[in-house]
């Protein structure tokens, strides 16, 4: 059976890896039509790894800014294969420099940050601003990277992320991704899991002073919750 594994998986690395290239050209190619190459890839990607992906909560339409916990790579691509509209990403600069994902994003409209500036959280600001002012919603993970060692636990979250939401007071909506790392169950092994997107209830920073704490705090009760199931 592990034989039947491994080619299983290695099938999946070679579609996936392809479909990922294939996308990343088109979008350096033809950028007027990244959103269709994009979702996509997500498509495919997401098929690889989820047995389903379950929806839990409503998805609030009015909602500007989403923040959630980070967990994989594929986190991006399950996201949007969740959602029809088109996704603005705040992401770290380092991305762009990629060969195999660089037209994807570059030539996407994701905010790339230089953490090494000490004014990149101004400008974080000033271009999370600027889309959500042309009617986008914007994608944040607050922890900054993700939890290699221990998925179910989120890392400390940041303070730009912070400072983002409460200088400009957009409409946020969290949300918790549950299980989708272990898809992968060895370097070269990857086995299709349940993977579960929940969605809290949005809100203003301004109507609770300590939502950041709060949030986060609720946030890791989820994955707590959720992941004391399946292991039961």
């Amino acid at each position: 059976m592990k034989i039947i594994d491994y080619i299983s998986s290695f099938y999946k690395i070679i579609r996936g890896g392809t479909a990922i290239l294939y996308a990343s050209a088109m979008c350096g190619i033809n950028p007027k039509n990244e959103l269709k190459y994009r979702k996509k890839v997500s498509k495919i990607l997401t098929n690889l790894i989820a047995e389903k992906v379950i929806i839990e909560g409503e998805i609030d339409p009015d909602a500007k800014l989403l923040i959630g916990n980070h967990t994989h790579n594929l986190d991006i691509s399950l996201m949007e294969s969740v959602y029809k509209e088109k996704l603005i990403w705040v992401t770290k600069k380092e991305l762009g420099d990629i060969p195999i994902i660089k037209y994807m994003v570059t030539k996407t409209d994701m905010i790339l940050i230089d953490r090494k500036n000490k004014r990149s959280v101004l400008q974080m600001i000033k271009e999370v601003k600027k889309k959500i002012d042309e009617g986008f919603k914007v994608v944040v993970f607050p922890e900054g990277t993700r939890n290699k060692i221990n998925p179910k636990k989120m890392l400390p979250w940041k303070k730009g992320v912070k400072a983002l939401a409460e200088k400009l007071n957009p409409k946020i909506q969290p949300f918790v991704i549950i299980n989708l790392p272990y898809a992968f169950k060895g370097k070269f092994l990857i086995k299709k899991v349940p993977i579960k997107v929940i969605f809290l209830k949005s809100f203003y920073p301004e109507e609770n002073p300590n939502w950041y704490e709060e949030t986060r705090e609720k946030m890791q009760q989820i994955l707590d919750k959720e992941y004391k199931k399946i292991k039961e």
